[in-house]
């Protein structure tokens, strides 16, 4: 079985303990935009543009964003079959049941959700025939994994350590980190390694009851500074494979992950004694608008938004009625502000 190697710094149990904070207060919030479909489908969207990006997928967030509304976009078909792929991967993760064993045969089967019509049907969901190797932005490999041999029986080590004693005691952000590094070392496939070693760490978290759910994106952290990414996990194999660094690493990225998903629910300013009710994504951008003017008359919201006046009143309506907006004055005088 799998034996990882890291130690467990003050560093590192202070962000653990600062992510757990977190998501225990957006859990917790007021508002539980969480739970809404349609923040579940942003979400879905800003995993696949980020993961697919990080692998040099080309496409925008606005683009993915179409492709996630079933929209066609004007974009070469692979780029567009990935994308797609790894929509159809989030959703098949985030179905999955928790606390269940995560056997070789779903891991198998996510890696065929994620390169179908991608790679050869006899590589997607299969082991790879061939030694590959990782090379940098010049072309000089920097690493080379485990010969085509070892790929299945390494992979079952992890998935036996993943399911182990050992594996639960942990923190979910730790284990998920450490699934993260070992999948994406064992390179167990001829392409698409990272984006299934990025989807097994997701499926971990979730899994492990880690989760606001399904409202943050992780992979738009290691997107962002995608050398740092490469860095991070290189460093861990020039250290023996010990993996102190990149947990800290991984766990900075969670809290930073949350902290953007509080701030959203802060930035709608509203009052904790208020109803818990569930918003809609047009009465989050009213809130917003309200924030940012103040007053606001009735025709204002209606030509912002291109709403006619009765659909304005409809969406605002639950809002006042739960105290969270004010309405002052009747007919086209009306005007809205927060308390």
């Amino acid at each position: 079985m799998h034996k990882p190697r890291f130690d467990i710094s003050p560093r590192l149990l202070s962000l653990v303990a600062l992510a757990a904070e977190i998501r225990a207060w957006i859990n917790s919030a007021v508002v539980d935009v969480s739970w809404l479909p349609q923040l579940q489908r942003e979400t879905a969207a800003r995993l696949a543009h980020s993961s697919t990006a990080i692998e040099g997928n080309p496409l925008t967030l606005p683009e993915v964003e179409a492709l996630a509304r079933g929209e066609e976009i004007g974009a070469k078909a692979k780029d567009k079959q990935e994308i797609l792929n790894a929509l159809a991967a989030t959703n098949w993760v985030w179905n999955r049941k928790a606390e269940s064993p995560i056997k070789e045969s779903d891991l198998l089967r996510l890696h065929h959700v994620l390169t179908r019509k991608v790679l050869p049907d006899e590589q997607s969901g299969h082991y790879k025939t061939r030694q590959n190797r990782i090379v940098d932005h010049r072309g000089i490999t920097v690493y080379t994994p485990p010969p085509p041999d070892k790929a299945k029986s390494l992979t079952i080590e992890l998935l036996d350590w993943i399911n182990s004693r050992e594996s639960k005691a942990l923190h979910p952000v730790i284990t998920s980190a450490i699934a993260h590094h070992r999948l994406v070392s064992i390179h167990p496939f001829s392409d698409g390694n990272g984006r299934i070693s990025r989807a097994l760490a997701i499926w971990l978290l979730y899994s492990r009851g880690f989760d606001t759910h399904h409202l943050f994106a992780l992979d738009e952290y290691f997107e962002r500074e995608r050398q740092l990414y490469y860095q991070k996990i290189q460093q861990a194999r020039d250290l023996d494979d010990d993996l102190s660094y990149w947990l800290e690493y991984v766990a900075e990225g969670i809290v930073e992950t949350l902290n953007t998903v509080k701030e959203r629910i802060l930035s709608l300013k509203i009052a904790v004694a208020a109803p818990r009710m569930l918003l809609t994504k047009r009465q989050e951008d009213i809130f917003r608008f309200l924030r940012d003017r103040g007053r606001v008359k009735a025709p204002d919201i209606e030509k912002a938004f291109s709403l006619t006046r009765a659909r304005v009143s409809q969406i605002i309506k639950p809002l006042v009625d739960a105290g969270l907006v004010i309405r002052e004055g009747q007919t086209r005088a009306t005007t809205y502000r927060l308390p």
